[in-house]
């Protein structure tokens, strides 16, 4: 039993945590720029796009790499 819990999973830490970190960070940025440019809600949604799609990249960049030591 102890060598079940001891097992570590082949999937990067980070790549569980892109998505929803990346999501946060571009919202956030997207709406402090949105507030330079006098349109907190466009900054917003422009920069939760573009959060998610980093996310996603990085998402799959962890599970190539977690299927590369099976």
């Amino acid at each position: 039993m102890a060598a079940e819990s001891e097992q570590r999973s082949p999937m990067p830490r980070w790549g569980g945590i892109a998505l929803p970190a990346c999501a946060l960070w571009g919202t956030l940025l997207g709406v402090l720029i949105g507030m330079a440019y006098g349109n907190m809600m466009i900054g917003g949604a422009i920069g939760a796009a573009l959060g998610v799609g980093i996310g996603i990249a990085l998402l799959a960049a962890a599970v190539v790499k977690a299927s590369d030591s099976l």
